[in-house]
């Protein structure tokens, strides 16, 4: 037969394999295993990957879990695919054989050995892989037509116990490589539950000029009823927060230690508790093209974020005394998780593109306008060498922005060069984000430390950590950090230009949250009349960190 049953297998592929013929034959998803065994969905579609990079093993304790869901021993789990099936559909009082039956029987007939009938379109939840097949050696049959496999729905060839479905792993692998050019670019291998909408098939450069696919052309599903996920995620926090308090009987510091080394893991739980019933599902472990990729551990990857770094040059400013206010960005990262994410792979295209009317987002090589304004920070930041650079999305559309009308035209528009993008929304993370912020405003009103520093390791890990780190091994979205930093350096800026446009003298522009003003910036009002710098510990309110006096010309 295949390969695969002459290679002895190590007990993490064993057990991969076992599960995802549990999978098949149960009829159930990764999600629904998640639930049963306690773990979040990024986790298990982790330990199920099929890319190696990408794959974390189970534990001892998780295979427990797992033989405890499908109601088996945890030795007969480890025993293998074919083992494990026979233990499942016997504890049903059924066969392997009749239980897919029943699952493909109501909008299917399977094409028995010799008989005419019309093939096979099985119903499986999501492509998986064919471990069972590798070990069901009898009763293998030619079909005389093409049918879907039960396992991976691509066309098969040979039939097992009177089932359209491939010999091996191996088969499954080579059709779904053959299908390729007519599916999502997003993961749909079972790695991630991706929702197959979402985006259309990877197109030619020029494709993005052409009108996209209509509707029908794409798999339907049904509606999931979504809940009020803000509110869903408000509880989780609250309930981890009250949790962490009786756990270490109302010690503060230490439930906040305890808090605070979670974060992160209940970050990709909020994460992935405000997603459920969403329309776009997350993509945990995308294809990446080698501009996200770094050339060593010690070296970065070829994106520039815009991380600004400005100090204005003294000469500029009007001589005399003046008075200089430090003032700190509240929550600049949390309010940057409000941004243009890509939802799967990145698709490569040359020349110019709409980002903004094709609803896309991700990197872009490009020749900047030149900068010949001393009164404000160039939106590209601290840059020390000219020419093109690869950019994330905010600082494209930042620097398009700026060499518009409304801003006065104070650049050029970059020329983009070639680009990678996805199709995107700027509502993934939102309600993850409000949770959050709804916690926090909370904290700051009841003076709660313990919760305010606790939602801040959060989201601060979470940016940290999604992008290339050992201490989060259920997102791999390099993407994903590198824009959300691009959009809180943009959002600094905004406020720098917003405050010269409002007659205010900008003095220093640093880092995320840093914007050093000369005049009454208590006073200063927006184009709509609003104030352009309330004063508070809000999102959307600045706090006064430092006051100096500076000394500029001979006057003083």
């Amino acid at each position: 037969m295949s390969n695969a049953q002459e290679t002895p297998k190590s007990t993490l592929e064993v057990l991969r394999g076992a599960v995802e013929a549990l999978l098949t034959v149960s009829g159930q998803k990764q999600n629904e295993l998640a639930d049963g065994i306690h773990l979040s969905h990024y986790a298990v579609s982790r330990r199920q990957s099929r890319r190696p990079e990408a794959r974390s093993p189970w534990s001892f304790d998780e295979a427990d879990a797992i033989a405890r869901h499908f109601g088996m021993p945890t030795l007969t789990l480890l025993a293998g695919a074919e083992t494990a099936c026979e233990a499942y559909a016997s504890s049903r009082g059924t066969t392997v054989t009749r239980l897919v039956a029943d699952r493909n029987e109501p909008s299917a007939t399977v094409e028995e050995p010799g008989s005419t009938a019309a093939p096979a379109a099985a119903a499986s939840p999501e492509p998986q892989s064919s471990e069972p097949a590798a070990a069901v050696a009898e009763d293998v049959t030619q079909l005389s037509a093409p049918a879907p496999c039960v396992l991976c729905q691509l066309p098969a060839t040979t039939a097992l116990e009177g089932f359209p479905q491939h010999v091996s792993a191996d088969e499954c692998a080579a059709a779904a490589n053959a299908a390729l050019p007519q599916e999502s670019p997003t993961e749909s291998s079972g790695d991630q539950e991706t929702d197959h909408r979402e985006p259309a098939s990877t197109p030619e450069p020029d494709a993005f000029q052409r009108p996209r696919p209509a509707r029908e052309r794409r798999p339907s599903r049904p509606r999931q009823e979504r809940s009020d996920t803000k509110d869903t995620g408000v509880a989780f926090l609250r309930r981890n927060i009250h949790d962490a308090l009786e756990q270490h009987d109302g010690d503060l510091e230490a439930a906040q230690a305890f808090l605070v080394r979670k974060a992160i893991p209940h970050a990709m739980e909020l994460l992935d508790l405000t997603r459920r019933g969403g329309r776009y599902e997350v993509v945990a472990f995308p294809f990446l093209p080698d501009i996200l990729r770094k050339p060593t551990k010690d070296k970065p990857d070829q994106i520039w974020e815009a991380r600004p770094k400005w100090s204005r040059i003294w000469e500029s400013l009007p001589t005399g005394t003046h008075t200089v206010d430090e003032l700190d960005m509240n929550g600049a990262y949390l309010s940057a998780l409000k941004t243009h994410l890509p939802l799967g792979e990145l698709v490569h295209s040359e020349g110019s593109i709409d980002t903004i009317k094709l609803r896309r987002s991700g990197f872009h090589f490009v020749t900047p306008g030149e900068w010949r304004h001393e009164h404000l920070p160039n939106p590209l930041g601290a840059r020390d060498e000219d020419g093109p650079l690869w950019i994330g999305e905010p600082t494209l559309r930042q620097l398009n922005r700026a060499a518009s009308e409304k801003y006065g035209r104070l650049c050029a528009p970059p020329e983009i060069h070639e680009s990678w993008t996805s199709g995107s929304t700027e509502h993934l993370m939102e309600y993850a984000r409000a949770a959050l912020a709804e916690v926090r405003a909370e904290a700051i009103a009841h003076d709660d430390t313990l919760a305010e520093e606790y939602v801040k390791a959060m989201y601060s890990k979470l940016v940290s950590t999604m992008g290339d780190s050992n201490y989060n091994r259920d997102l791999h979205r390099p993407d994903w950090m590198h824009i959300i930093r691009s959009a809180a350096f943009s959002n600094l800026w905004e406020k720098a230009f917003k405050a010269n446009a409002a007659g205010l003298h900008v003095v220093r522009v640093s880092g995320t949250d840093e914007l050093h003003l000369i005049g009454d910036w208590r006073s200063a009002v927006g184009a709509r009349g609003r104030p352009l710098f309330p004063e508070g510990r809000g999102l959307t309110e600045v706090k006064l960190k430092n006051q100096r006096t500076i000394t500029i010309g001979s006057e003083a």
